[in-house]
């Protein structure tokens, strides 16, 4: 293991040394304690030289980030803590660090509900308690995905199934649909636009299910034998999708988008898809080609830009959003 892997190991090892009054730690003796405990710890036998031991003593004297301003001074070649209260595992935080800490546990404390956030709560507590001021904080800064919807409960129990390989049986209905009750292998859990999906796959069936959280009445777990994933790639099944819904029957197709001259700047800084790329533009607006299959999630995002944006091609997609426009048109003016 090289030096630099167990510093801390040895910072720690020096603090103690230093902080003991009963011993006078020479250099010599700093070196064979130092050196023992890393062979008794992690089986280095070689020991650490000089050097390193110097090099440890700069460190810990220097300014944080990089040391820990330890009050290390030397006399008639004793080593020891100027401070006898001093120790680095004392050692306070400085403003920077604390305001930091804030921000990232402001942060966390948005994903409530998410897996494993038991633990991480218990985390940000110890981190509040020993480092945080216990002055109310004004949000600055929100997410858009931590509005709890409806079966976000079930994301805890959905996660473990995954990681434990166990088969559950969802009792699920879907909008404006009778009950239905699926027994699942769940295989993968992705967020959309502020809700859950499981993708997993269903006993008897040799296709993968979408299903919806908000739409899961209840999970029960089975003893049911886990299938391991052979069928469910995300990296390929989402590559040519915007969101979650792949059609059955679907297949890749050029699309070309016209977006006016005030909204194509929004498109261009957030691609509806990654494969968005600017095919002409001028005075009046930018033409965006897309390669992927078209889908539900994507004639929603072309449908959220209004009277702004106009598709162009395939003709295929054109009927359908031409409908869609038609069944606008009579519900504001019907």
């Amino acid at each position: 293991m090289a030096t630099n892997k167990n510093a801390s190991f040895r910072y720690r090892v020096l603090n103690d040394c230093f902080a003991d009054g009963s011993r006078q730690w020479t250099v010599e003796r700093l070196i064979d304690h130092v050196s023992d405990l890393l062979d008794e710890h992690f089986g280095i036998m070689k020991g650490i030289s000089e050097r390193q031991v110097k090099e440890d003593i700069h460190i810990m004297r220097s300014l944080p980030p990089r040391g820990f301003d330890a009050p290390i001074v030397c006399r008639n070649a004793v080593y020891f803590y100027d401070d006898p209260a001093f120790s680095i595992e004392k050692k306070s935080l400085n403003t920077d660090d604390v305001r930091s800490l804030t921000e990232a546990v402001s942060l966390l404390r948005q994903f409530r509900g998410l897996p494993h956030f038991s633990e991480i709560e218990a985390i940000l507590t110890k981190i509040e308690g020993k480092a945080l001021t216990n002055d109310p904080d004004e949000a600055v800064i929100s997410f858009e995905n931590t509005q709890l919807t409806r079966g976000y409960e079930f994301l805890p129990q959905l996660y473990q199934a995954i990681r434990a390989g166990q088969v559950v049986r969802v009792a699920y209905r879907a909008f404006q649909a009778e009950n239905e009750e699926f027994v699942l292998h769940p295989y993968y859990l992705k967020e959309y636009r502020g809700r859950w999906y499981i993708f997993g796959l269903v006993a008897g069936k040799d296709l993968i299910y979408n299903l919806a959280l908000d739409r899961i009445t209840a999970i029960d777990t089975t003893k049911i034998r886990y299938k391991a994933n052979h069928l469910f790639d995300p990296a390929v099944y989402f590559a040519d999708i915007v969101g979650v819904t792949r059609p059955g029957n679907g297949s890749i197709e050029t699309v070309l988008l016209w977006v006016a001259a005030q909204s194509a700047p929004y498109v261009e800084t957030r691609p509806i898809h990654h494969s968005q790329r600017v095919s002409s533009t001028d005075e009046t607006g930018t033409t965006f080609s897309y390669r992927l299959i078209p889908n539900y999630e994507f004639i929603a995002e072309v449908l959220r830009l209004g009277e702004a944006a106009q598709l162009r091609a395939p003709d295929s997609l054109r009927e359908i959003l031409t409908r869609r426009v038609a069944v606008l048109h009579e519900l504001y003016n019907g």
